[in-house]
């Protein structure tokens, strides 16, 4: 069942990144946004690679009988990078990311190494998200993770 779930992700960025004009690597020009029959404001969505900083995380905490009793905060703790689903703009005579959508493969910058999944929200260049830390026989509730932060779209 695995493989066929990462089969199906990977069939979907190939098809997304194949639809595209150029690579995913070459930066967003404005002559790539411009139609020439638009009547309005326009904008282009695209399939990018982003890398992320996460400013600010925070993780639910549990006391020992399982009652939730806040939030574990942390700085500067994860990085990592993923796909983005990109929606650009021209401004000032630049192609600017506005908002994404992104999923993202994190690792934590310092400490125990897990790897971590995360689906975020991004305007401009701030990320607002979801997380969730993948360590073996560890409870679900206990590895789910809000996560603010910075982002590079590439």
């Amino acid at each position: 069942m695995k493989r066929v779930l990462v089969f199906i992700v990977m069939v979907l960025l190939v098809v997304g990144v194949q639809a595209q004009k150029k690579s995913v690597f070459d930066p967003v020009r404005v002559e790539d946004l411009r139609m020439d029959d638009a009547k309005a404001g326009y904008g282009t969505w695209f399939l990018r690679i982003n890398t992320t900083l996460s400013a600010t995380t925070a993780k639910l905490s549990f006391d020992e009988a399982g009652e939730f009793n806040g939030f574990e905060s942390a700085f500067l703790s994860r990085i990592g990078f993923g796909p983005a689903y990109a929606h650009y703009i021209e401004k000032d005579g630049q192609a600017v990311n506005n908002y994404s959508i992104n999923a993202f493969l994190l690792t934590p910058t310092e400490g125990f190494t897990n790897l971590a999944i995360a689906s975020t929200f991004s305007m401009y260049n701030v990320n607002i998200g979801l997380g969730y830390d993948i360590i073996k026989d560890q409870p679900f509730k206990k590895n789910i993770f809000l996560m603010f932060g910075v982002q590079m779209t590439l």
